[in-house]
């Protein structure tokens, strides 16, 4: 067994490390068949990991082929199996465990591992007791313990309370549901998310979060209450589902070590002996030099130092059994070592926590009735939605609830922002216990009396980062411990830990850190690093696939149904799962294929399934000159896809993907993007939870090559009754059930989202543009924070080479092009005054003043961008030029001081936000205030005339989620309006589109590698989803040029301020580039 590879299962419901084994490293026999020296194993750390990796290659692996030796920094070995004598008052001395407490038995348990260890060692156990219980606020918002009926309602006043009942149903349902994100695809983007988003996502409410869940989360991993809202749920469920805690039978019978856990640490070292356990020796610094035990197998050995540099041996391998932390310290010193690994080993995050020994009863619940082995005692302002979900979700555009109105820290450009870094909510974070600390959520106490049946009359306890320090005539002890903390940067370092560098070189490392924290894992991650140097299994593992028993997989477990109530229970779910999901599925599963089939006909659209199948649709050939020539793939997760896409259409397939029920996924062969859509050596943005945002502009593009098709575009027809014609994805009528869906949207979209003076456009513009400023700058252009579509400098592209245009230049650069195309199509002239309509965040406004000495007024109904653009404005040192104010562009025409005012009029990208039906309001307020020879200057998103009709009489994705009231107008639309409702004419006219396609792909781009930032601003992975949705979705639209992004220019009849516009530099172009001068472009580009 010893010589055979390592063969271990890979759990999709744990997140463990899995040890890689080096190759030809078994043992000392060197290659003329001879024996060599014993291979020489240093281990760092005398906790649980160091002691199971020593004991393993001591014991198990063949005399003498190993020599094992523990260094331990402290003056005894156990890590956190700490044990401790303490002297009461009313009791002879008692020994104590402050770390590790409980365990439970048996190779089908939860701790098979150390279960079988202990066995082998002899080592007793005793039964024990694991209630929980949580106290908010010293008793008197909720008390309870799970300990039977009188714990539950240790405040009677519970019994009659329904927040609290709320709780508890929605506890059943949390133990009932949860273990369903345990079942997803391995690459289902919805298993990663936060357990702040997941509570979320799943509807729970305050009461679940703050009176149960989270207090128990922050007690199981001596956690903020930050960090437990940003913890991994896949790795909180899985925890719980695999320590039998989302049941309500059947939990396993819990244990506790007799004659406390130095029974088994001084058991482990002396069979280690005195000569190889080394306490009070902390390694400080290392040295890697060219090996010379051939046995080793490897290319180096290393020498270990101590205190003063005292040097303590030299190794062949090293076992980090040590924090992460602590081992890149030690590795820094070392030459030779890769700074990545350093880096990737202090990424691995641990907090210390202050541990209290006492026997001060305030420390614990109020009533006596709740007292519970362990007792999470908190703050519910610390626990309430606020911090655990936005308060704004019906302020803020669908999808960005989670982050509406942070700001970083870093700057505050509003009083109603939240601020989540710098300010109230991390405030002296290495604070480590009182009512300020760094658990001033909620702290824990553990009753030792019932968890370890002491023999004691007094009570005593162990408190966590308490909020208040127990009284000192209580205390027995204080002590420092740190514990890891499961955050996504460690989540991302060990994974990397494992792929690239365990075992490399001869470094191993191991730690609790690897699995969920624990005694097992602590333990198991030890045994897995010794079972792969020695390739021999442990003892009990000989009739396991692996080496090391692994945890047991109960997400997997059918579901009890040995009672009647059980049974019944079981039939009675799967009616409900037939009749509310499997039947809706299968029938519109069969809609949408016979969609697919006469909508998708020229390209290819591939579906793979989750049974593994693949159905494709279109003909395989390229499908217009803006597509690539590869198929399109999406990944479906969740087949609720086809439900949400037959009855809502454009907008369930939006919800869809935010709701991460597919991906698109990536093209393996990088070169068959299209060269615009993706960049040669552009950032791969692909992810997990993405999928490829890429893949999202193709599909789009995909749609719109079959909607477009050639063959339909041909045929005359006319614009204004174009939506009376069939045309599967131009109105949904090759999917006739969708109709009932858009309909619903379309009346709420009518209804909830009017554009109306008195209010309507104000909570329209305050769900989008109020989100986060800080989110907004991690992906506009830095200069100008222009939220528009940029010119850029560009040329055709040559056959060949690409569709459309080709770009050079930067976004920047772009953005100040746009802005002198606006000032100059306006005639601006030094002095003169203009209104900005829509101002942003002053881009505009700030370089009409600097540039022309204008004097400048803007309106918008953005306070959070007026906020901004005035601290924008006063860095200038434009107070005097330019003034801004939050106004209805309606209102402020209906200011008597305001009429004939301005000499420039213009409005960049708000006339979308007015809507249809406000159209002809919007040019009459325009010629309220323009002076006689006034210009206005409007740059407008338009829908092409032959889709308009159809697009206003129904919704989408863009005028529903991302801009809620919305409406890109026909140039007609627009046009119809001024005439019909003010004496303005359409004077000029430019078409930038294809620059908009590039403007938002570098918004995309920008937004995706500052992601860090976006999350820590609150946004979770369905904004992401949401947002990358939206920048791909208007892509397609203006790379395929079937949206328009132009620059119009209106004034009254005859004015003259528009003669420049007639000049010959104006109305002619330049004359094209040659082949050479293209060729020469490009290669600057």
């Amino acid at each position: 067994r010893a010589l055979l590879p390592i063969s271990r299962r890979k759990l999709p419901t744990t997140t463990y490390i899995t040890m890689v084994p080096r190759p030809e490293q078994n043992s000392s026999v060197l290659d003329d068949g001879t024996s060599g020296p014993p291979r020489r194993v240093a281990v760092v750390g005398g906790g649980v990991t160091g002691l199971s990796a020593a004991w393993h290659l001591h014991t198990n692996c063949g005399d003498g082929a190993y020599d094992v030796h523990l260094f331990e920094r402290e003056a005894k070995v156990g890590g956190h199996a700490h044990s401790t004598t303490i002297h009461t008052v009313a009791s002879k001395p008692v020994d104590v465990d402050v770390g590790f407490m409980v365990f439970n038995e048996g190779p089908t348990g939860n701790y098979p591992n150390m279960s079988s260890w202990f066995e082998s060692l002899g080592v007793r156990s005793e039964d024990s007791d694991m209630s929980l219980s949580v106290s908010l606020d010293g008793g008197d918002t909720v008390e309870w313990s799970s300990d039977g009926l009188s714990g539950l309602f240790a405040k009677r006043s519970q019994a009659l309370s329904p927040t609290f009942y709320k709780m508890v149903r929605e506890m059943v349902r949390f133990n009932a549901e949860s273990v369903e994100l345990l079942r997803l695809d391995p690459a289902d983007p919805r298993r990663r998310v936060s357990t702040g988003q997941y509570l979320r996502d799943h509807g729970y409410s305050e009461a679940f979060a703050a009176y149960y869940l989270l207090p128990m989360m922050a007690a199981l991993w001596s956690a903020s209450i930050e960090d437990v809202l940003a913890f991994p749920a896949e790795q909180l469920i899985g925890f719980l589902c695999n320590h039998k805690m989302l049941q309500l039978f059947d939990r396993p019978q819990w244990k506790t070590v007799s004659g406390r856990s130095q029974t088994y640490t001084s058991k482990v070292a002396a069979i280690l002996g005195s000569d190889r356990v080394h306490t009070s020796v902390g390694i400080e610094s290392m040295a890697r030099v060219p090996s010379t035990n051939r046995s080793a197998g490897g290319d180096f050995e290393y020498k270990l130092f101590g205190p003063d540099s005292k040097e303590l041996g030299t190794f062949d391998e090293i076992v980090f059994a040590c924090h992460p932390p602590t081992a890149a310290k030690i590795l820094s010193t070392c030459k030779g070592v890769e700074s990545e690994l350093t880096e990737t080993l202090s990424n691995i995050e641990y907090a210390d926590n202050v541990i209290y020994v006492h026997s001060d009863p305030t420390l614990m619940p109020k009533r006596k009735d709740a007292w519970a082995s362990w007792n999470c005692m908190g703050k519910s302002e610390y626990l309430q939605t606020s911090v655990l979900r936005s308060d704004t979700s019906g302020e803020a555009m669908e999808g960005g609830a989670s982050g509406f109105g942070h700001v970083t820290g870093n700057t505050a450009h509003s009083e109603g922002s939240k601020q989540i870094d710098g300010g109230a909510v991390t405030t002296d974070e290495d604070k480590l216990e009182g009512e300020d600390g760094r658990m001033r959520a909620v702290y824990v106490t553990y009753w030792l009396n019932r968890l370890q049946n002491l023999e004691s009359e007094s009570d005593v306890f162990v408190s966590l980062n308490p909020h208040k320090s127990p009284d000192p005539a209580l205390v027995h002890k204080k002590l420092i411990m740190a514990h890891p903390q499961f955050t996504e940067r460690t989540i991302i370092a060990r994974k990397a830990l494992e792929e690239q560098y365990q075992g490399k070189d001869g470094l191993w490392f191991a730690g609790a850190w690897s699995g969920y924290g624990f005694h097992e894992d602590g333990c198991r991650s030890g045994f897995e690093v010794a079972t792969s140097m020695s390739q021999v299994a442990l003892p009990w593992a000989n009739d396991c696939e692996g080496m090391v028993l692994p945890p047991p997989d109960l997400s997997r477990a059918p579901p009890s149904s040995e009672s009647i109530i059980g049974k019944t229970l079981n039939l009675a779910s799967a009616a409900y799962q037939l009749i509310s999901r499997d039947l809706p599925i299968a029938i519109c599963r069969r809609f949408i294929f016979s969609f697919l089939r006469g909508a998708v006909t020229r390209g290819m659209l591939e579906l793979k399934l989750n049974d593994g199948t693949t159905v494709s649709f279109g003909d395989g050939k390229k499908c217009s000159h803006y597509t690539d020539s590869s198929p399109v793939t999406i990944r479906v997760f969740d087949d609720w896809f086809f439900v949400k896409a037959a009855l809502e259409y454009d907008l369930g397939m939006a919800r869809s993907y935010m709701a991460g029920h597919f991906v698109v996924e990536e093209l393996e062969d990088k070169t068959a993007y299209d060269p615009v859509v993706r960049p040669p050596n552009s950032r791969n943005e692909s992810n997990a939870v993405l999928g490829d945002p890429i893949g999202l502009t193709r599909l789009f593009l995909l749609f719109i090559g079959n909607r477009d098709n050639p063959d339909y575009m041909g045929i005359p027809m006319k614009s204004a009754r174009l939506h009376t014609y069939a045309n599967a994805l131009t109105n949904a009528s090759g999917l006739l059930v969708s109709k009932i869906g858009s309909f619903v949207n379309f009346v709420r979209y009518k209804v909830l989202m009017d554009n109306s003076e008195r209010g309507g456009s104000l909570k329209n513009i305050h769900a989008h543009y109020d989100l986060s400023n800080d989110l907004f700058e991690s992906f506009l252009d830095k200069e100008t924070l222009m939220y528009s579509s940029a010119i850029y400098d560009a040329v055709a592209a040559p056959p060949g080479h690409s569709s459309g245009l080709a770009f050079r230049g930067s976004l920047e650069q772009a953005q100040w092009r746009k802005l002198d195309t606006l000032l100059d199509r306006a005639q601006i002239k030094p002095g003169q005054t203009m209104l900005d309509i829509g101002f942003g965040w002053g881009g505009l406004s700030i370089h009409a003043a600097k540039k022309y000495g204008c004097k400048v007024t803007g309106i918008t109904l953005s306070v959070e961008q007026l906020a901004l653009a005035t601290e924008r404005v006063k860095k200038e040192g434009l107070d005097h030029l330019v003034t801004f104010e939050v106004c209805d562009y309606r209102t402020f025409a209906r200011r008597p001081e305001n009429r004939g005012k301005f000499d420039r009029v213009l409005s960049c990208e708000m006339i979308e936000a007015v809507g249809h039906e406000h159209l002809g309001e919007f040019y009459w307020a325009v010629e309220q205030v323009l002076a006689v020879s006034g210009i206005l200057v409007m740059e407008a998103i338009t829908t092409p005339e032959s889709r308009y009709e159809t697009y206003r009489r129904s919704t989408d994705f863009i005028n529903t989620i991302i801009f809620p009231g919305s409406c890109c107008p026909s140039l007609h639309a627009l046009v119809d309006a001024a005439y019909q409702n003010s004496r303005l004419t359409l004077e000029h006219i430019d078409n930038i589109g294809l620059h908009y396609a590039q403007t938002l792909a570098e918004w995309r781009r920008r937004f995706n590698s500052n992601e860090s930032l976006v999350r820590k601003l609150g946004f979770d992975d369905v904004f992401m989803r949401v947002w990358n949705y939206y920048l791909t979705y208007c892509e397609a639209g203006f790379h395929s040029q079937t949206e328009n992004c132009l620059i119009l220019v209106f004034s009254r009849p005859g004015c003259p301020s528009l003669v420049p516009l007639c000049e010959t530099r104006s109305v002619t172009q330049l004359m094209p580039l040659t082949e050479g001068e293209t060729t020469a472009w490009l290669s600057d580009a």
